[in-house]
């Protein structure tokens, strides 16, 4: 009895980890396909953007992705642009004090390559010119890094920025000579150094982050003393970033709160929207007397990492909100997600067809090819075709049998042999207990 209960167990455990739901991937078992357009005598590697129609087609399951030249699968790998890994990490503020007229720190960094600096500075409506130099060490001979502007006019209704946009370095000490001046109108004279409460460091970029765009629009509505754009997103279709393009005849100086708003179109009215609050702004001045330095700083985009149309198409909205000040001249307002690329390699003269949509899931593809995988600065640049029906594609009409498509019930089953088998060895244990 105990014997074949534990058999029992052992099957049904098998049953639920061997998914037979999750098959092989065969050419006929896709839906859609897109030609891979290489440039003339490409071979090597080679990398093409994946567009909203893939993910939409797709259902977002970029792991049944498959790339074929002929009948042959070829490996590739799956890229995501600016996906390093990293997390923000604190800088420690060290030495704070003055030199001259100046306020003066050093910053002990991480161990980790980095290229931005947040500094958290206290106080508002006031510049700032910063003196950055890096060393490996404290006393060490130090490299200058460039000198930064940073200022806060929000009692102007303009923006603030206190971030040392540097080149890409593994300093483990910054030394920070910063010269503050007031605005116009502030109400403090003079800032000591304890304006400068800490700092932090973002993850770094080694390249700029790409993005594609997934959806578009030139129309816009004013409701409520607000700018308001729709867009249209298809099911499945990641967003990551909502831009806002500004006539650029409009040169005027502006801060603008958006909100980037996204709700499922099969949602019922009990449903929230998803939200996302973010800035847009623009400072474009030049040096002025006492010291006051030239500032450019330009700023159209919000993150915006929305969840609501994971599922189902959504419609969202981008607000930007004027306040009592004059509506912005909007061009276009964009959704857009980070760059997914497909990357192999390329064989002259080869062609190469990207298929998706499986009506049912596939297993993951394992491939060597992207274990061992190193980006190429000169990969060549492939393209998608326009979508097409897959000529190949079989639909498949068996009928799964039911534990297939229900694979909770062999969890239950399992769960209930687990207890029939704790039940019994309580009893045997008590029985043993008694004969002593």
């Amino acid at each position: 009895m105990k014997a074949a209960s534990v058999a029992l167990a052992m099957l049904l455990l098998q049953g639920a980890y061997d998914r037979s739901d999750e098959v092989d991937a065969a050419p006929e078992r896709f839906r859609f396909q897109r030609e891979l357009h290489l440039p003339a005598g490409a071979q090597g590697q080679s990398c093409a953007a994946i567009d909203a129609t893939v993910y939409a087609h797709s259902q977002g399951r970029l792991n049944e992705l498959r790339i074929y030249s002929g009948v042959k699968e070829v490996p590739f790998v799956q890229t995501t642009s600016g996906v390093l890994g990293q997390q923000e990490e604190p800088a420690r503020v060290m030495n704070l004090g003055r030199q001259g007229s100046a306020i003066v720190f050093d910053l002990a960094m991480p161990q980790r390559a980095y290229t931005e600096v947040v500094l958290d500075l206290d106080g508002r409506d006031f510049y700032a010119t910063a003196k950055v130099s890096g060393a490996q060490q404290l006393g060490a001979a130090r490299t200058d890094l460039g000198q930064f502007v940073l200022f806060d006019l929000r009692s102007n209704g303009l923006a603030r920025s206190t971030t040392l946009a540097l080149q890409e370095t593994t300093f483990a000490v910054l030394h920070v000579e910063m010269t503050v001046t007031p605005a116009p109108g502030a109400a403090v004279k003079t800032f000591e150094p304890d304006m400068v409460r800490g700092a932090a460091v973002p993850p770094s970029r080694v390249a700029q982050t790409l993005y594609t765009t997934v959806a578009t629009t030139t129309t816009f509505a004013q409701k409520n003393k607000s700018t308001v754009a729709s867009l249209q997103v298809a099911a499945h279709v990641p967003i990551e970033r909502a831009r806002v393009i500004v006539d650029p005849a409009f040169h005027h100086n502006f801060l603008r709160a958006v909100t980037v708003t996204g709700r499922p179109d099969t949602a019922t009215t009990a449903a929230a929207d998803e939200a996302v609050e973010g800035e847009i702004e623009r400072v474009d001045q030049p040096a002025g007397i006492n010291g006051i330095p030239a500032i450019r700083s330009e700023q159209f985009n919000v993150d915006a990492l929305l969840a609501s149309n994971l599922r189902d198409p959504a419609t969202v909205t981008v607000s930007v909100h004027n306040g009592d000040d004059a509506p912005l001249p909007l061009r276009s307002v964009e959704l857009q997600m980070r760059q997914r690329e497909v990357c192999f390699d390329a064989d002259p003269g080869a062609t190469y067809v990207l298929r998706y949509g499986d009506a049912e899931p596939v297993r993951s593809p394992v491939y060597d090819y992207a274990r061992l995988f190193r980006a190429s600065a000169t990969a060549a640049a492939a393209t998608l075709g326009p979508e097409t029906p897959n000529p190949q594609f079989r639909e498949e009409t068996h009928e799964r049998p039911y534990t297939d498509r229900h694979p909770e019930v062999l969890w239950v089953a399992l769960l209930l042999v687990i207890g029939v088998l704790g039940a019994v060895a309580l009893h045997n244990a008590r029985r043993v207990g008694r004969s002593k």
